[in-house]
């Protein structure tokens, strides 16, 4: 039984009771809007915590022994086997460690990253987020051979993109 359901079986049985000047001293309605911003504040309190990585455990566990996973450049909890974009190439989270400095990320070729923020969970282009692409490429580049490569390029994007979708 939790605190607030201990507290509205109280109420029921208990009667309303006034302090001497005859000032009532509390109401059932009170009581019970008391016991659900309780409740309120505690489902938040777990969400937040879940958020950010954090399980429902049993209360008995030794709560110092929980360490918050790193976050990439969206505040993302980072896991092993997670895939990643940064620094111009896409790796795979092979090992999380934690040492002097902070986190760090070890991808399937060895390399070790302690900075989590330049990195951001890989998601694969859609066809809108190439063309977004290719306006802003567009716009950059000058008349002539720069449009012609520009146009090139994309178009071979979106050749081997429907190549995969077939």
């Amino acid at each position: 039984m939790s605190i607030t359901d201990e507290l509205r079986k109280w109420m029921d049985r208990t009667t309303i009771r006034f302090d001497g000047r005859g000032c009532l001293l509390g109401t059932a309605e009170e009581l019970t809007a008391i016991a659900d911003r309780i409740d309120a504040e505690h489902e938040s309190a777990c969400a937040a915590a879940y958020g950010n990585g954090v399980m429902s455990v049993p209360i008995a566990l030794d709560e110092s022994a929980w360490v918050k996973f790193p976050v990439d450049a969206d505040g993302v909890p980072i896991h092993v086997g997670d895939v990643m974009d940064g620094y111009g190439k896409t790796i795979e989270v092979l090992e999380l460690r934690y040492g002097r400095s902070g986190w760090v990320l070890i991808s399937r070729d060895g390399n070790g990253y302690a900075d989590t923020f330049a990195f951001a969970h890989h998601h694969e282009p859609t066809v809108e987020d190439v063309m977004v692409e290719f306006a802003t490429d567009w716009e950059c580049a000058e008349d002539g051979e720069d449009k012609t490569a520009v146009l090139k390029e994309y178009a071979a994007k979106l050749r081997l993109a429907e190549e995969v979708d077939a």
